[in-house]
């Protein structure tokens, strides 16, 4: 129900300007632009289900909200603790800021059953299609054949160091995907590492704890790999989001510090495993209660702006 937060006004801008005449609308999308795909969403919607934008916006919410419980309703040992997690570790804020994005985010993490039982055929399809939405839906290709690998195996070990290297030479390798970039709608995207001093630390490290746990018990977590099969997917996706927001950290946390976000939601199911599995009771007595106050630190860390609504008013 909101008006203004963060990017809001751009895509109620955006959304208020297309046709209401379907044929004009048609005619107007750009084809060659990042995100035909929303762009045709948005004129059906517009022309077929509603012309209110608090109506689009609300069903974009519904949509990528209802693929999210969906996935932790199926897999989440704790489902409330993991739906408190989606508030405390801020991932609800992308359906606010970064709505387009978190479509494919969404959709994707519905797909998470393709990317353990080996069906690269039907998530490609998926990520190719999102990939209409957004274009780094694109990278959960690679990121597909990564996390199917067993946790801490050689090539999980490979995929840390490359990242460690891309970190230090990160000025030449980021000058070579521009070079590559130019001529596409994508030239000088990496120019906008000079607008940002990169993710913050202290976000890196909130997002290390969960896999440096899965490292630390390694040998716990591995005898349930087998009847959990969706368990050594989380560990290698929330290494990878780790690994990223460190590449982000060194780089931009405009460009580079979204993509993680991928990544990041099979925290939700991961965090409640590790807790239930990889402690004892009486340690959990004093684990979880430490783990609550450090994400109530986190989220009350962050800086937001302020939300406007109709419903609510100005909240800053």
């Amino acid at each position: 129900m909101r008006t203004y937060i963060a990017d809001t006004s751009t895509y109620i801008g955006s959304f208020n300007s297309i046709s209401s005449d379907f044929s004009t609308g048609w005619s107007e999308i750009n084809w060659d632009g990042k995100n035909p795909g929303f762009d045709i969403f948005n004129l059906f919607f517009k022309c077929f289900i509603s012309d209110d934008f608090q109506w689009w916006l609300m069903t974009i919410a519904i949509v990528s909200g209802a693929c999210i419980m969906i996935v932790l309703r199926k897999y989440s040992v704790n489902f409330f603790f993991s739906a408190f997690l989606f508030i405390s570790m801020l991932t609800f804020t992308w359906m606010m800021n970064g709505m387009r994005q978190f479509i494919c985010v969404a959709v994707l993490f519905l797909c998470c059953d393709w990317i353990r039982d080996g069906k690269f055929v039907r998530f490609t399809i998926v990520v190719l299609l999102m990939s209409t939405f957004h274009m780094t839906a694109l990278l959960m290709i690679p990121v597909y054949f990564v996390v199917r690998c067993r946790p801490w195996s050689r090539r999980i070990g490979l995929f840390i160091i490359a990242i460690i290297l891309i970190c230090i030479f990160a000025e030449p390798f980021f000058d070579g995907v521009d070079s590559a970039l130019g001529g596409t709608v994508y030239s000088g995207s990496t120019s906008q590492f000079d607008e940002d001093d990169g993710v913050n630390p202290l976000r890196v490290l909130f997002y290390a704890i969960p896999p440096a746990v899965a490292f630390w018990k390694r040998d716990i977590l591995k005898e349930y790999y087998e009847k959990n099969t969706m368990l050594p997917i989380c560990i290698n996706m929330s290494l990878t989001t780790a690994l990223f927001y460190l590449v982000g950290m060194f780089t931009s946390g405009i460009l580079i510090g979204r993509i993680p976000i991928y990544c990041e939601v099979y925290d939700l199911i991961l965090i409640p495993y590790l807790l239930r599995v990889s402690f004892t009771p009486n340690d959990r007595k004093i684990v979880m209660p430490v783990y609550i106050c450090i994400l109530v630190l986190y989220f009350y860390s962050q800086e937001f702006s302020y939300y406007v609504s109709d419903l609510t008013g100005t909240i800053s």
